[in-house]
């Protein structure tokens, strides 16, 4: 594996980062298994950089940062890109590092270099201007693991600006400098479980870009990375959930700060996703390899359950159900009694991203992938097919998935509403396992079978969210008194009445997505 070159020109930095409170910072000194890593006393610098962009953040949209930083008398310049090295378990950036004369962007190196000529197509190096600047304070331990890497464990604090406005910075970084990666991972546990420092993928040039952009955090969809064709069966299950942790925690900023609600239901099914293609391997893993994650996930989930309930309850349902009555009394006050119960989900959604037991989850979905947890115990014939091409499984597991959901929905209108639940978590099993492996076929066959599944999951869905309403309503009326119980008693009716009329076009849309799918062809 290649590491970060200490010269000029492109390296691979592996590194994980840590987001850190003041308390765990006084914890961090005073670590025991850390310390005894240690083969000197940590060293401390500042480091003042510049970071630059286009006007409108086009590096940034490109997961690229280009920086000069001052480091001692010397300057650097720096060029950071997102590598898909899989070895490095989804925590790599490509690095091209300059040494130059000053404070100044020099942009010739980058025009004389062909990688870095294709990673700017499109963006005219005569654009690029200092947008942001950082001034950090490091703090760096070299640590000697006793599996003989070296990982540097630097821990940096300060402030990301632009202007009068800035981000604090208190994050601990660690880089694999030589050795195995599975060391790293040793060195990762051991602050997870000293300190519960919170896995992160902020970057200082990710922070600088919100600066840059108001403060707003967006949310991120899921990533589907492509696969090459010959991947085999065990690398389609360690991406899959890799990329369903960089998409959780790309989400947790979005729920944090209120910007937006799809923020929140992109955590979920970020959790789903990755508990889901556990489950889908299940046959392949060892009993006592898998339960334990794939149960705190799901818990993890459910924990987000009611901020999500509450988002679709008042911005769909009682939205929906307000138009043509918006100055009506009654339905103000169940979307204020809503908004409430919306606010303590939402309390409790942080107290959950801010826990230590969520911590050491991130952690240890990190730790399952990166040292592979499913091989001790393996059996013979599941280890071959693990390491055998993906293709050898998928079909057999995606006939599976599919056979489970015909099963499901036979005489889908005369479902229980219990019934109907069971086929929603089909549909999810069918449609996910399909996107875990639809890079394995030609794209023309995959499509149409995954975009039937997603009309049937989206049908299927409404109706979900409208007989939540129902619960969620009985929750709101369910303490009231005099007047107030009136009042919400009269709205929950007029959501009651908007449901039933809504339930039956959902009913027809439900039958002909099912009928879509029915005639959709499996790729496999």
């Amino acid at each position: 594996m290649a590491h970060a070159l200490s010269g000029d020109g492109l390296g691979l930095e592996v590194e994980l980062k840590f987001e850190l409170n003041i308390t765990q910072v006084r914890k961090l000194s005073r670590l025991p298994a850390l310390k005894a890593m240690q083969t000197a006393r940590p060293r401390s610098k500042v480091l003042r950089a510049t970071y630059y962009d286009t006007p409108d953040g086009n590096l940034a949209t490109r997961n690229l940062a280009l920086r000069v930083r001052k480091e001692g008398r010397s300057f650097v310049q720096c060029l950071k890109s997102k590598a898909d090295d899989h070895a490095a378990v989804g925590f790599a950036r490509n690095e091209w590092e300059w040494t130059v004369p000053g404070p100044d962007l020099n942009a010739s190196l980058l025009r004389a270099d062909p990688d870095i000529k294709a990673l700017f197509k499109g963006i005219g190096f005569s654009k690029l201007t200092p947008i942001y600047a950082t001034d950090i304070r490091r703090q760096t331990r070299e640590l000697h693991t006793p599996g003989g890497s070296v990982v540097l464990c630097e821990l940096d604090q300060g402030r990301v600006f632009l202007g009068d406005t800035d981000y604090p910075v208190c994050e601990l970084e660690l880089e694999l400098k030589s050795g195995d990666i599975c060391d790293l991972m040793n060195v990762a546990h051991v602050i997870s479980e000293g300190i519960a420092g919170r896995l992160s993928n902020r970057t200082k040039a990710y922070r600088g870009f919100v600066l840059s952009q108001g403060g707003r955090h967006d949310w991120v969809k899921a990533n589907h990375p492509p696969l090459p064709k010959q991947i085999s069966a065990e690398d389609v299950l360690r991406i899959s959930v890799m990329e369903g942790l960089q998409h959780l925690i790309a989400n947790e900023d979005c729920v944090l700060s209120r910007c937006d609600i799809e923020g929140v239901h992109q955590m979920r099914i970020a959790l789903r996703r990755m508990r889901s293609v556990i489950t889908t391997y299940k046959k392949l893993l060892p009993k006592g390899s898998y339960e334990d994650l794939s149960q705190r996930l799901k818990d993890a989930g459910s924990t987000l359950g009611p901020a999500r309930d509450w988002d679709v309850f008042l911005d769909e349902i009682l939205g929906a159900v307000a138009t043509g009555f918006e100055h009506d009394p009654d339905l103000e006050l169940i979307r204020l009694r809503a908004l409430e119960r919306q606010k303590q989900a939402y309390v409790e959604a942080d107290k959950m991203i801010n826990s230590p037991e969520y911590a050491r989850l991130l952690t240890d979905a990190l730790l399952w992938v990166g040292h592979c947890a499913w091989r001790d115990g393996q059996k013979g014939g599941h280890a071959r097919k693990l390491a055998a091409p993906a293709t050898n499984i998928a079909k057999e597991i995606l006939a599976k998935r599919h056979e489970r959901l015909l099963k499901a929905g036979r005489r889908l209108q005369h479902l229980s509403i219990e019934q109907r639940h069971m086929l929603r978590i089909a549909i999810k099993k069918a449609r996910y396992a399909a996107e875990f492996f639809a890079d394995l076929y030609p794209s023309k066959i995959t499509k149409s079978y995954i975009r039937s599944l997603k009309g049937l999951q989206q049908s299927l869905g409404h109706l979900n969210d409208l007989a939540t309403a129902e619960r969620l309503m009985a929750d709101l009326t369910r303490s009231a008194r005099g007047e107030p119980a009136r009042q919400l008693h009269r709205a929950a009716g007029m959501v009651e009445g908007w449901y039933m009329h809504a339930q039956t076009l959902r009913e027809d849309d439900l039958l002909n997505a099912w009928k879509r799918f029915r005639k959709a062809k499996a790729f496999w």
